[in-house]
């Protein structure tokens, strides 16, 4: 055969293999090209084709392969660069993904899809490399406020954690601490990153928090505007190796939160430092909206596995966390360091604050006679005995000689009892106001001018209103439980935990016994001692600073031969389970937990399974629970030690909506098995009743690791696989 005559077969198999590509024929345009490049290994282009194919038929490893063999036969050109900046990006890869992207913008800085993909991809742009932070450097505490930029969106006027937010992370944002630079920022869950907010834009935020009660105010709107645009279009938040990634509010309501915590530690050496506020929906669930204590549970359980470092608000409330941290995962290191929130704000606020307040209906008047009670009005607080006791003073001793009782706070979660009360008495409608919207300002002047405070609260993590009214020299009339006794100290007036009697009693002797109160008010003068909001600042960032660099090895590990559910487990209490569950998924590949189990992403995602002491002295058998896409699909696994030579994935088809366990042995399992799952380009999964814009690879139900011959834990993860056991969590 001559050279034309071979020329001619070359160029019919290579329009064969274009023909199969152009009818999405993709496993037999991936023979088609491979047996042109066997006689013509040197055509780059068909190797960017057959990358093509092997990307759309499910296999962005093996299209990393093709594609890299044509940037090796022509390295000049943008096109082979993005390309495998997309398999890279399948694959997981997200890191390596920017700088392929960024070397063909380098190459054709015109290229408008690489520019776009580098962009989406701009937080591994950043000049910060994994490691960890060397001595001498600066630690980088940058305080997550997510909750709180949540919160303003809708609300002006900061109740109790979001007034310990704004102040301590204001203070540390002006003046850190030595060896210690701070950052604000909030967490982007479309984006899955967080971004900064500027000091100057917080600062702002802050002061006018507390100067203005107005919502729909221009200044206040007017921020609210640049918070959005700093939030949305700013840059994603570069952590420095080793920072501190502090937050003092909650964040049980953002889905997959501590997989993205989890994923800058691993990149960036992050250690995460949370603030325990109260155990509420543990403790009295009664007082919760359902929901709510289920989230918290799952979010308890995630955070004690994170974390090794705590920081609580009192000593109450830190003493329920390690109980019930020691209960749900035992054994587990969890240090929780106590920061009282004895803040000053007559200190803080005391030059600001008026001669008299606003004239408003649900205000006092000016020279009237009140008592102030601050707080959001929930059946935890117990308004609805305050409310008796007030009627009963009124009964007892008439309207005119009963002073007015002030309550700051809007209606919350199962109020309807208490403002059924107040809506229907007059004389409560006559001697007691109800206010919300009230800026740090005129509640100062408030403190200032009351006869005394009263919180009758069933459970508190501090009671911030107890520590204010003390700032004032006001004396607080507060139910004797849990924090409250911490917050109020010797010089409040305590009465005994839901009897009204002892409360009224309480309450006649502040109003009416003029000599006793001023007593009590001396005494507290000589007795209290608070501290600035810039001093409990300073300890909130010694505290972060404290602990040592982000810990090397896994805190949680997992029991060979037992099975470990992928889902959202439900119930109100803590588990390990419900840690394990979050915290074996590793990178940003994943869809959030479901009750049924959990979606991959396409591309590769990844389970790191840590294995106790012992047990990976030998092969272990894995055993993955799984669920097929609504789809054809064809997916690969693979799973080995880490630190071990990955072995190639086996790769298989499955059948639409089917339920199936795959199994691998694991010859040198190590400290850890990675367990890695390729959906390639993945499946759609909505339907005309279900609609459902997400592309998914794989659905996966539970995994467990075992010794080759254990066969009775081989056959309980074969059963409850089949079969629904009864009285599992």
């Amino acid at each position: 055969m001559d050279r034309d005559e071979q020329g001619a077969m070359a160029g019919d198999r290579l329009q064969q293999a274009d023909r199969l590509r152009d009818l999405r024929m993709w496993d037999a345009a991936i023979l088609a090209y491979r047996a042109h490049l066997a006689a013509e290994p040197s055509d780059w282009r068909a190797q960017v084709q057959l990358g093509h194919c092997l990307k759309e038929s499910g296999d962005p490893a093996e299209a990393l392969v093709a594609y890299r063999a044509a940037e090796a036969l022509a390295p000049g050109h943008a096109d082979i660069h993005l390309q495998i900046g997309h398999a890279l990006k399948l694959t997981g890869d997200a890191a390596q993904a920017w700088r392929a992207y960024a070397r063909a913008l380098e190459i054709d800085p015109t290229h408008e899809e690489a520019a776009r993909e580098a962009s989406a991809l701009a937080q591994f742009a950043a000049p910060v490399t994994r490691g960890e932070r060397v001595p001498g450097q600066t630690l980088q505490v940058v305080f997550d406020t997510s909750d709180l930029v949540a919160y303003l969106a809708d609300n002006r006027t900061p109740t109790g954690i979001q007034r310990v937010q704004l102040n301590v992370t204001a203070r540390a944002l002006l003046d850190p601490i030595e060896g210690v630079a701070t950052a604000a920022v909030a967490f982007d869950p479309a984006g899955g990153t967080w971004r900064e907010i500027g000091r100057d834009l917080f600062l702002t935020l802050w002061r006018l928090s507390r100067s203005g009660g107005d919502p729909r105010a221009a200044d206040w709107q007017e921020a609210l505007v640049a918070l959005r645009k700093a939030l949305t279009t700013g840059p994603d938040f570069a952590f420095a190796p080793g920072a501190r990634l502090v937050n003092l509010g909650t964040s049980w309501w953002i889905k997959d939160y501590f997989l993205h915590v989890r994923h800058v530690a691993r990149v960036y050496g992050v250690r995460y430092v949370p603030m325990i506020h109260d155990c509420i929906p543990l403790m009295t669930p009664e007082h919760c909206a359902p929901g709510l204590v289920e989230e918290f549970a799952q979010w308890f359980s995630g955070m004690v596995a994170m974390s090794d470092q705590a920081i609580a608000n009192s000593e109450w409330s830190a003493g329920d966390a390690r109980r019930i941290a020691g209960a749900a995962l035992p054994g587990l290191p969890f240090d929780v360091a106590v920061m009282r929130l004895d803040a000053d704000l007559k200190r803080d606020l005391g030059a600001s604050a008026a001669d008299a307040w606003p004239a408003r209906p649900d205000l006092p008047e000016q020279g009237e006679p009140f008592v102030l009670c601050v707080g959001t009005i929930e059946s935890r607080k117990n308004h609805l005995m305050l409310f008796n006791a007030w009627l009963a003073l009124i009964r007892k001793h008439g309207a005119a000689r009963v002073p007015r009782l002030v309550c700051i706070g809007k209606a919350g979660w199962l109020a309807d009892a208490a403002m059924t009360l107040w809506k229907n008495s007059p004389a409560l409608q006559d001697r007691v106001s109800i206010a919300h919207g009230i800026p740090d300002t005129v509640l100062a002047t408030l403190y200032r001018h009351a006869l005394f405070t009263v919180t009758n609260s069933h459970y508190e993590g501090w009671g911030l209103p107890v520590t204010e009214s003390l700032s004032f020299g006001k004396v607080p009339v507060v139910a004797r439980n849990t924090s409250l006794v911490e917050a109020g100290g010797e010089a409040a007036v305590y009465f005994e935990p839901g009897s009204e009697p002892d409360l009224g009693a309480r309450l006649e002797q502040m109003i009416f016994d003029t000599e006793e109160r001023t007593r009590r008010e001396a005494a507290l003068a000589a007795t209290t001692r608070l501290r600035s909001w810039s001093e409990i600042a300073d300890q909130m960032m010694r505290e972060a600073a404290r602990g040592g660099e982000a810990p090397t090895g896994p805190r949680l590990t997992v029991e060979a031969g037992t099975t470990h559910a992928l889902r959202l487990i439900g119930g109100g209490q803590p588990s390990r389970a419900k840690a394990v569950a979050d915290m074996l998924r590793d990178g940003l590949n994943w869809y959030p937990l479901e009750p049924w189990g959990v979606w991959t992403r396409p591309g590769v995602a990844r389970l790191r399974l840590a294995l106790p002491a012992g047990a990976a002295d030998g092969p272990l058998r894995l055993y993955l629970g799984c669920v097929a896409p609504g789809q054809e699909a064809k997916v690969g696994l693979r799973a080995y030690g880490a630190g071990t030579t990955p072995p190639p994935f086996r790769r298989f088809a499955v059948e639409p909506a089917t339920r199936f366990t795959c199994l691998a042995d694991v010859a040198s399992p190590a400290a850890e098995v990675i367990v890695e799952i390729d959906g390639g380009v993945g499946s759609g999964i909505g339907t005309r009743r279900k609609p459902d814009t997400r592309k998914v690879g794989l659905g996966v139900t539970s995994v467990m690791v075992c010794r080759p011959n254990d066969l009775v834990a081989r056959l309980d993860f074969l059963e409850r696989h089949a079969f629904r056991v009864l009285g599992d969590a």
